[in-house]
Protein backbone atom coordinates (compact mmCIF):
# COMPACT_ATOMS: atom_id res chain seq x y z
CA UNK A 1 0.00 0.00 0.00
CA UNK A 2 1.41 3.39 -1.01
CA UNK A 3 1.43 6.11 1.64
CA UNK A 4 0.37 9.57 0.43
CA UNK A 5 -0.05 11.25 3.81
CA UNK A 6 3.12 13.29 3.35
CA UNK A 7 1.26 15.19 0.62
CA UNK A 8 0.08 17.23 3.61
CA UNK A 9 2.51 19.78 5.05
CA UNK A 10 2.87 19.48 8.83
CA UNK A 11 0.18 17.80 11.00
CA UNK A 12 2.60 15.11 12.17
CA UNK A 13 0.39 14.06 15.09
CA UNK A 14 -2.53 13.39 12.76
CA UNK A 15 -0.26 11.44 10.40
CA UNK A 16 1.04 9.23 13.20
CA UNK A 17 -2.49 8.46 14.36
CA UNK A 18 -3.72 7.62 10.85
CA UNK A 19 -0.71 5.47 9.98
CA UNK A 20 -1.10 3.51 13.20
CA UNK A 21 -4.80 2.97 12.46
CA UNK A 22 -4.01 1.82 8.91
CA UNK A 23 -1.37 -0.60 10.19
CA UNK A 24 -3.87 -2.12 12.63
CA UNK A 25 -6.62 -2.10 9.98
CA UNK A 26 -8.65 -0.07 12.45
CA UNK A 27 -9.89 2.85 10.36
CA UNK A 28 -13.49 3.94 10.84
CA UNK A 29 -15.59 7.09 11.20
CA UNK A 30 -12.81 9.71 11.26
CA UNK A 31 -13.40 13.36 12.10
CA UNK A 32 -10.53 15.60 10.94
CA UNK A 33 -11.11 18.65 13.11
CA UNK A 34 -9.27 21.94 13.30
CA UNK A 35 -8.86 25.44 11.83
CA UNK A 36 -9.62 26.32 8.23
CA UNK A 37 -6.90 26.00 5.64
CA UNK A 38 -4.42 23.81 7.54
CA UNK A 39 -4.67 20.60 5.52
CA UNK A 40 -7.79 18.69 6.60
CA UNK A 41 -9.23 18.48 3.10
CA UNK A 42 -5.88 17.56 1.56
CA UNK A 43 -5.40 14.90 4.24
CA UNK A 44 -8.81 13.45 3.43
CA UNK A 45 -7.87 13.00 -0.22
CA UNK A 46 -4.39 11.73 0.69
CA UNK A 47 -5.88 9.13 3.02
CA UNK A 48 -8.35 8.08 0.31
CA UNK A 49 -5.45 7.60 -2.13
CA UNK A 50 -3.55 5.61 0.49
CA UNK A 51 -6.59 3.33 0.77
CA UNK A 52 -6.51 2.92 -3.04
CA UNK A 53 -9.43 5.29 -3.63
CA UNK A 54 -8.05 8.01 -5.92
CA UNK A 55 -10.22 10.77 -7.37
CA UNK A 56 -11.37 8.67 -10.32
CA UNK A 57 -12.20 5.62 -8.21
CA UNK A 58 -15.78 4.39 -8.00
CA UNK A 59 -15.04 3.66 -4.36
CA UNK A 60 -14.53 7.35 -3.46
CA UNK A 61 -17.69 9.29 -2.66
CA UNK A 62 -17.34 13.05 -2.14
CA UNK A 63 -19.88 15.22 -0.32
CA UNK A 64 -19.33 19.00 -0.10
CA UNK A 65 -21.43 22.02 0.95
CA UNK A 66 -23.49 23.54 -1.83
CA UNK A 67 -24.54 27.22 -2.16
CA UNK A 68 -28.20 28.05 -1.69
CA UNK A 69 -28.48 28.92 -5.40
CA UNK A 70 -27.96 25.25 -6.34
CA UNK A 71 -30.79 22.85 -5.53
CA UNK A 72 -31.59 19.34 -6.75
CA UNK A 73 -29.23 19.49 -9.73
CA UNK A 74 -26.84 16.60 -9.35
CA UNK A 75 -24.61 17.63 -12.25
CA UNK A 76 -24.30 21.17 -10.84
CA UNK A 77 -23.51 19.77 -7.40
CA UNK A 78 -20.72 17.62 -8.84
CA UNK A 79 -19.36 20.55 -10.83
CA UNK A 80 -19.31 22.80 -7.76
CA UNK A 81 -17.60 20.10 -5.70
CA UNK A 82 -14.56 20.23 -7.97
CA UNK A 83 -13.37 23.31 -6.08
CA UNK A 84 -12.61 20.98 -3.17
CA UNK A 85 -10.13 18.85 -5.10
CA UNK A 86 -6.66 18.66 -3.54
CA UNK A 87 -4.98 20.58 -6.38
CA UNK A 88 -6.95 23.65 -5.26
CA UNK A 89 -5.34 24.84 -2.00
CA UNK A 90 -7.41 28.02 -1.85
CA UNK A 91 -10.40 27.98 0.46
CA UNK A 92 -13.38 30.25 0.10
CA UNK A 93 -16.39 31.44 2.04
CA UNK A 94 -19.99 31.52 0.90
CA UNK A 95 -22.69 33.53 2.60
CA UNK A 96 -24.94 30.47 2.75
CA UNK A 97 -23.85 26.91 1.97
CA UNK A 98 -25.13 23.60 3.22
CA UNK A 99 -24.97 19.86 2.69
CA UNK A 100 -28.40 18.89 1.46
CA UNK A 101 -30.64 15.96 2.31
CA UNK A 102 -30.65 15.00 -1.37
CA UNK A 103 -26.87 14.57 -1.23
CA UNK A 104 -27.16 12.17 1.71
CA UNK A 105 -30.03 10.33 0.00
CA UNK A 106 -27.93 9.92 -3.15
CA UNK A 107 -25.02 8.69 -1.03
CA UNK A 108 -27.24 6.05 0.58
CA UNK A 109 -28.19 4.78 -2.88
CA UNK A 110 -24.56 4.54 -3.94
CA UNK A 111 -23.60 2.69 -0.77
CA UNK A 112 -26.02 -0.13 -1.55
CA UNK A 113 -23.45 -1.34 -4.09
CA UNK A 114 -20.67 -3.17 -2.29
CA UNK A 115 -16.99 -2.54 -3.10
CA UNK A 116 -14.96 -5.30 -4.71
CA UNK A 117 -13.29 -8.04 -2.72
CA UNK A 118 -10.45 -6.78 -0.51
CA UNK A 119 -11.28 -3.17 -1.42
CA UNK A 120 -11.97 -0.23 0.85
CA UNK A 121 -14.60 2.37 0.11
CA UNK A 122 -14.14 5.97 1.30
CA UNK A 123 -16.86 8.55 1.93
CA UNK A 124 -15.24 11.98 2.27
CA UNK A 125 -17.53 14.69 3.67
CA UNK A 126 -15.98 18.15 3.51
CA UNK A 127 -17.13 20.68 6.14
CA UNK A 128 -19.54 18.18 7.65
CA UNK A 129 -20.80 20.82 10.10
CA UNK A 130 -22.61 22.43 7.16
CA UNK A 131 -25.21 19.65 6.98
CA UNK A 132 -28.78 20.81 7.35
CA UNK A 133 -30.56 19.38 10.38
CA UNK A 134 -32.50 16.99 8.19
CA UNK A 135 -29.38 15.87 6.33
CA UNK A 136 -27.44 15.38 9.58
CA UNK A 137 -30.16 13.24 11.15
CA UNK A 138 -30.41 11.16 8.00
CA UNK A 139 -26.63 10.72 7.80
CA UNK A 140 -26.53 9.68 11.48
CA UNK A 141 -28.52 6.56 10.64
CA UNK A 142 -25.88 5.57 8.07
CA UNK A 143 -23.06 6.33 10.48
CA UNK A 144 -24.65 4.21 13.21
CA UNK A 145 -24.70 1.15 10.92
CA UNK A 146 -21.90 1.76 8.40
CA UNK A 147 -21.67 -0.55 5.39
CA UNK A 148 -18.88 -3.10 5.43
CA UNK A 149 -15.39 -1.98 4.26
CA UNK A 150 -16.47 1.67 4.27
CA UNK A 151 -14.40 4.42 5.89
CA UNK A 152 -16.17 7.71 6.62
CA UNK A 153 -13.86 10.74 6.72
CA UNK A 154 -15.45 13.97 7.91
CA UNK A 155 -13.69 17.33 8.02
CA UNK A 156 -14.85 20.26 10.12
CA UNK A 157 -13.58 23.66 11.18
CA UNK A 158 -16.54 24.12 13.53
CA UNK A 159 -17.12 20.81 15.28
CA UNK A 160 -19.44 22.47 17.79
CA UNK A 161 -21.97 22.79 14.94
CA UNK A 162 -21.99 19.04 14.33
CA UNK A 163 -24.65 16.93 15.97
CA UNK A 164 -23.25 15.59 19.28
CA UNK A 165 -24.44 12.14 18.23
CA UNK A 166 -22.33 12.36 15.05
CA UNK A 167 -19.28 13.57 16.99
CA UNK A 168 -19.64 10.75 19.50
CA UNK A 169 -19.56 8.15 16.73
CA UNK A 170 -16.36 9.48 15.18
CA UNK A 171 -12.72 9.26 16.17
CA UNK A 172 -11.44 12.80 16.52
CA UNK A 173 -8.18 13.57 14.67
CA UNK A 174 -7.04 17.08 15.71
CA UNK A 175 -5.35 19.46 13.26
CA UNK A 176 -3.25 22.44 14.38
CA UNK A 177 -2.28 25.84 13.03
CA UNK A 178 0.87 25.81 10.87
CA UNK A 179 4.14 27.49 11.74
CA UNK A 180 5.87 29.94 9.39
CA UNK A 181 8.27 27.31 7.97
CA UNK A 182 5.35 25.02 7.09
CA UNK A 183 3.39 27.90 5.56
CA UNK A 184 6.44 28.82 3.44
CA UNK A 185 6.33 25.36 1.84
CA UNK A 186 2.81 26.03 0.60
CA UNK A 187 2.64 29.78 0.07
CA UNK A 188 6.26 30.20 -1.13
CA UNK A 189 6.51 33.94 -0.61
CA UNK A 190 5.42 36.56 1.85
CA UNK A 191 4.83 36.26 5.56
CA UNK A 192 1.87 35.35 7.71
CA UNK A 193 1.01 39.01 8.29
CA UNK A 194 -2.34 38.39 9.94
CA UNK A 195 -1.07 35.54 12.15
CA UNK A 196 -3.51 33.10 10.57
CA UNK A 197 -1.38 29.96 10.83
CA UNK A 198 -3.36 28.79 7.79
CA UNK A 199 -1.82 28.50 4.35
CA UNK A 200 -5.24 28.05 2.74
CA UNK A 201 -6.55 31.29 4.21
CA UNK A 202 -3.41 33.22 3.25
CA UNK A 203 -3.72 32.06 -0.36
CA UNK A 204 -7.44 32.82 -0.42
CA UNK A 205 -6.97 36.34 0.90
CA UNK A 206 -4.07 36.99 -1.45
CA UNK A 207 -5.95 35.88 -4.56
CA UNK A 208 -9.24 37.61 -3.72
CA UNK A 209 -7.86 41.02 -2.81
CA UNK A 210 -10.53 41.41 -0.12
CA UNK A 211 -8.04 42.75 2.43
CA UNK A 212 -7.42 45.86 0.31
CA UNK A 213 -11.15 46.50 -0.05
CA UNK A 214 -11.74 45.98 3.68
CA UNK A 215 -8.82 48.29 4.47
CA UNK A 216 -10.68 51.17 2.83
CA UNK A 217 -13.49 50.72 5.35
CA UNK A 218 -11.17 49.94 8.27
CA UNK A 219 -9.30 53.21 7.88
CA UNK A 220 -12.52 55.28 7.83
CA UNK A 221 -14.47 53.73 10.71
CA UNK A 222 -16.49 54.88 12.54
CA UNK A 223 -18.65 55.76 9.54
CA UNK A 224 -21.45 58.30 9.29
CA UNK A 225 -24.82 57.48 7.73
CA UNK A 226 -23.85 58.72 4.27
CA UNK A 227 -20.69 56.58 4.19
CA UNK A 228 -22.61 53.54 5.47
CA UNK A 229 -25.14 53.95 2.65
CA UNK A 230 -22.33 54.15 0.09
CA UNK A 231 -20.66 50.96 1.32
CA UNK A 232 -24.00 49.13 1.54
CA UNK A 233 -24.70 50.11 -2.05
CA UNK A 234 -21.37 48.62 -3.14
CA UNK A 235 -22.23 45.28 -1.48
CA UNK A 236 -25.80 45.01 -2.70
CA UNK A 237 -24.66 42.42 -5.26
CA UNK A 238 -21.51 41.26 -3.48
CA UNK A 239 -20.88 38.78 -0.71
CA UNK A 240 -20.87 40.64 2.58
CA UNK A 241 -18.69 37.95 4.14
CA UNK A 242 -15.88 39.21 1.88
CA UNK A 243 -15.97 42.43 3.89
CA UNK A 244 -16.72 41.06 7.36
CA UNK A 245 -14.01 38.41 7.43
CA UNK A 246 -10.99 40.60 6.57
CA UNK A 247 -12.35 43.34 8.84
CA UNK A 248 -12.47 40.81 11.68
CA UNK A 249 -8.84 39.89 11.00
CA UNK A 250 -7.78 43.54 11.02
CA UNK A 251 -9.54 44.29 14.31
CA UNK A 252 -7.99 41.14 15.74
CA UNK A 253 -4.59 42.55 14.79
CA UNK A 254 -5.53 45.76 16.61
CA UNK A 255 -6.25 43.69 19.71
CA UNK A 256 -2.92 41.89 19.37
CA UNK A 257 -1.19 45.25 18.98
CA UNK A 258 -2.88 46.57 22.13
CA UNK A 259 -1.66 43.49 24.01
CA UNK A 260 1.89 43.70 22.56
CA UNK A 261 1.54 40.29 20.92
CA UNK A 262 2.74 41.30 17.43
CA UNK A 263 5.65 43.11 15.84
CA UNK A 264 5.49 44.91 12.53
CA UNK A 265 3.43 43.55 9.63
CA UNK A 266 2.54 44.79 6.16
CA UNK A 267 -0.51 46.47 7.70
CA UNK A 268 1.33 47.89 10.70
CA UNK A 269 0.72 51.59 10.00
CA UNK A 270 -3.05 51.24 9.69
CA UNK A 271 -3.33 48.80 12.59
CA UNK A 272 -1.16 50.97 14.84
CA UNK A 273 -3.25 54.08 14.14
CA UNK A 274 -6.43 52.23 15.05
CA UNK A 275 -4.80 50.71 18.15
CA UNK A 276 -3.83 54.16 19.42
CA UNK A 277 -7.40 55.39 19.07
CA UNK A 278 -9.54 52.56 20.49
CA UNK A 279 -9.47 50.57 23.72
CA UNK A 280 -8.97 46.83 24.23
CA UNK A 281 -12.68 46.50 25.06
CA UNK A 282 -13.69 48.17 21.79
CA UNK A 283 -11.33 45.93 19.82
CA UNK A 284 -12.79 42.82 21.46
CA UNK A 285 -16.34 44.08 20.83
CA UNK A 286 -15.55 44.68 17.13
CA UNK A 287 -14.08 41.20 16.64
CA UNK A 288 -17.03 39.59 18.44
CA UNK A 289 -19.63 41.57 16.48
CA UNK A 290 -18.04 40.73 13.13
CA UNK A 291 -17.72 37.04 14.01
CA UNK A 292 -21.35 36.89 15.11
CA UNK A 293 -22.43 38.68 11.94
CA UNK A 294 -20.62 36.13 9.76
CA UNK A 295 -22.55 33.37 11.51
CA UNK A 296 -25.84 35.24 11.05
CA UNK A 297 -25.24 35.47 7.30
CA UNK A 298 -25.59 31.68 7.15
CA UNK A 299 -29.12 32.02 8.52
CA UNK A 300 -30.22 34.24 5.64
CA UNK A 301 -30.86 37.60 7.34
CA UNK A 302 -31.33 40.86 5.48
CA UNK A 303 -27.66 41.26 4.63
CA UNK A 304 -27.79 44.99 3.87
CA UNK A 305 -29.61 45.79 7.10
CA UNK A 306 -27.07 43.69 8.96
CA UNK A 307 -24.23 45.45 7.13
CA UNK A 308 -25.56 48.90 8.05
CA UNK A 309 -25.91 47.83 11.69
CA UNK A 310 -22.29 46.64 11.78
CA UNK A 311 -20.77 49.60 9.96
CA UNK A 312 -22.49 52.10 12.26
CA UNK A 313 -20.99 50.40 15.31
CA UNK A 314 -17.43 49.60 14.28
CA UNK A 315 -14.99 51.80 16.24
Amino acid sequence: MNDYLDDVVGQDTAKRFLRAAIKRDNLYNLLLAGPRGVGKRTMGFALARTLNCPLDSQNLHLITPIPSRIREKDEKIQEYSRRYLPDNPVIGSEDRVSILTDQIRNLEARLTHMPGANEKRVVLIIEADQMTDEAANRFLKTLEEPPIDTVFILTSSRVEHLLPTIRSRCRNVPFRYLNQAQIDKIVYSGTDDLLLGSAGEILSLRESGVIDKAMEVFEKTPLDLKSVAEVAGQYERKRVVDLYYPLMLLYRMVLYKKLDLVDRTDHDAEVTRKARRISVDLAVAAVTMLNDSIIRLERNPNKLLNLAYVLLRLP
